[in-house]
């Protein structure tokens, strides 16, 4: 039998769905100090964010496409924020479905799923860390393909060129940037070691029983 987890379906939610969500996360984690006792987001931010979701979409509602780019991305900031608090809340569960519960989002089945070749990763995001010289990357729960261990590089400069991944295996040519790689299973990864002020390139992947899934497209972020 697999864990639990937080089932990240939230992702596809509508935006009334994810107002609802959202509320349903406040109340179980923040209602529930015994149990989330340090959890990485404050209230007050989730709030915060929150409420300029609902701001942003009202106005899209009423507005129409002069006002989506601004509702876009107060919905991206939430889900960002949503999608740290299940990381957190996996780690506090430990795969306890009551646990996963109360925080107000969904456990996953127990169920073992059978292991099928992984497609490239899209879901994934990447922050500054509050301590300078960090970056974290959050990857989103793969679903339906079996056990899986997470892997993230992380590329100083300028992306990887002529590049390739194949059956698990990297090919960096030559005179390439340095590369940070992170092996750990998890999906929450924490880069040290980056100079502030640089430019940073970010690809991650997945791998099961039968597969290794190819480098995702890669996110770029300025490291403080």
């Amino acid at each position: 039998m697999k864990k639990p987890f937080c089932k990240l379906n939230f992702r596809q939610f509508s935006a009334t769905g994810l107002d609802t969500f959202t509320q349903l996360v406040l109340i179980g984690i923040y209602q529930n100090a015994p149990v989330f006792a340090t959890p990485p987001i404050v209230e007050a931010a989730l709030r915060t964010l929150y409420d300029k979701f609902v701001i942003a979409y009202a106005d899209f509602d009423k507005y129409g496409i002069t006002k989506k780019t601004t509702y876009l991305t107060a919905k991206d900031e939430l889900l960002e924020a949503l999608n740290t608090l299940a990381v957190y809340v996996d780690s506090v569960s430990m795969g306890n479905v009551s646990i996963i519960a109360l925080s107000g989002f969904e456990p996953s089945k127990e169920t073992d799923e059978p292991s099928k070749p992984l497609a490239k990763i899209d879901n994934f995001s990447v922050k500054r860390s509050e301590n300078s010289g960090q970056l974290l990357v959050t990857i989103g729960a793969i679903l339906n393909y079996g056990r899986l261990s997470y892997g993230c590089f992380c590329v100083e400069g300028q992306p990887l060129e002529n590049f390739s991944m194949e059956d698990g295996l990297l090919k960096i040519p030559a005179g390439s940037p340095t590369v940070f790689i992170d092996y750990n299973k998890s999906r929450q990864k924490v880069i040290k070691g980056v100079t502030p002020g640089k430019l940073y390139f970010i690809y991650v992947f997945a791998n099961n029983s039968v597969s290794v899934s190819p480098l995702s497209d890669y996110r770029q972020i300025m490291a403080t």
